[in-house]
């Protein structure tokens, strides 16, 4: 195989990022939109947030030369102001990590998110966020991260309680 790089995320990638994003999120279940239509509604998306300079998006990708083997996305997000002077407010939301299966378990998932978290680090956040796989829960608590006991989620968002 080829020498892994890591970098950003460029427009030309966003085909490929959309092929694993498919792939990533069937791997535990099934699609209920077609793979045509969802490549287009995902590209469309990615054009949008993850152009470079202004967005609150980072994406990295995990690039061997000839085709994406992994990505990890980040979006930072500002808290209210706060009168604690010594609070960040900035946190930062890790998304759509991802590497192929047949290179998993070779350090490239916690070289993926190490990028993401420097990248956070350098920006001053004050958390880090992010909804785990049970497969992925070791790498996180390996890298530092604890479950949390006073996050509350409501899932659905606008469903109304019985």
């Amino acid at each position: 195989m080829a020498r892994l790089r890591i970098r950003l995320a460029r427009s030309d990638d966003f085909r490929p990022l959309a092929d694993l994003r498919y792939r990533f999120r069937t791997e535990t279940g099934s699609g209920t939109e077609s793979r045509s239509r969802f490549l287009r509604r995902c590209i469309s998306w990615m054009r949008k947030r993850f152009r470079s300079g202004s967005s609150s998006w980072r994406c990295w990708v995990l690039d061997d030369g000839k085709q994406l083997r992994g990505h990890v996305c980040v979006q930072l997000f500002e808290k209210i102001p706060n009168p604690i002077h010594d609070e960040p407010e900035l946190h930062a939301y890790i998304t759509n990590f991802y590497v192929v299966p047949e290179i998993r378990s070779q350090g490239f998932g916690k070289r993926l998110l190490n990028k993401a978290l420097s990248w956070c680090r350098a920006r001053g956040t004050d958390a880090v966020i992010l909804w785990a796989t049970p497969g992925s829960k070791s790498l996180y608590r390996r890298c530092g991260f604890v479950e949390s006991t006073d996050i509350f989620e409501l899932q659905g968002g606008a469903v109304q309680p019985r």
